[in-house]
């Protein structure tokens, strides 16, 4: 029976190519870890942005819009719909949130299709409209800085994620 010089072609073969493999798989992870990091702190804005959104005290009370968005990128559950204390959460690091920032505005609904994007920039304390009703906006910005698995060659040591929600107060 005669033996062929390839038999160990194969083996050498995925020894060359493991290496390869292995880089291109902790890329996939480390850009889908980026992504559900970035999911987590637009939900968290939307989180706070729903908490403020319940009626026109909760949309000045912005310990509590920051505790819940803090708490949802935590990955715990503010109090259920109908409890109008501030949300509380023992955060344990999933993701911490570098800044969460509540704002609020006023504007005039004729009756059309007034909504709250963009935001408005107008002061709630004294506005009124002199037609239709005064609509009260809230938005949330919060933004989380997230460290690479592993140094790449070329690319930042730390990314940011920013998130942005904004409701219509309602009464």
């Amino acid at each position: 029976m005669m033996k062929y010089k390839s038999e160990g072609q194969s083996l050498v073969e995925c020894a060359l190519l493991i290496p390869f493999m292995m880089v291109l798989m902790l890329g996939i992870l480390e850009i889908g870890r980026a992504i559900f990091i970035t999911i987590k702190v637009t939900n968290s804005a939307a989180a706070g942005a729903g908490y403020g959104a319940q009626n026109p005290a909760a949309a000045l009370d912005s310990l509590g819009i920051q505790n819940a968005a803090l708490c949802d990128a935590d990955g715990a559950v503010f109090p259920p719909n109908g409890m109008l204390s501030p949300p509380t959460c023992n955060l344990t690091g999933i993701l911490t949130l570098s800044n969460v920032t509540p704002t609020t505005g006023c504007t005039c609904d004729q009756g059309g299709t007034t909504s709250c994007n963009p935001m408005p920039q107008d002061s709630c304390s004294r506005f009124s409209c002199s037609s239709g009703i005064v609509v009260q906006c809230v938005r949330v910005q919060t933004q989380a800085t997230f460290l690479p698995l592993f140094p790449y060659p070329g690319l930042p040591n730390q990314f940011v994620a920013n998130g942005n929600a904004i409701m219509r107060v309602r009464k």
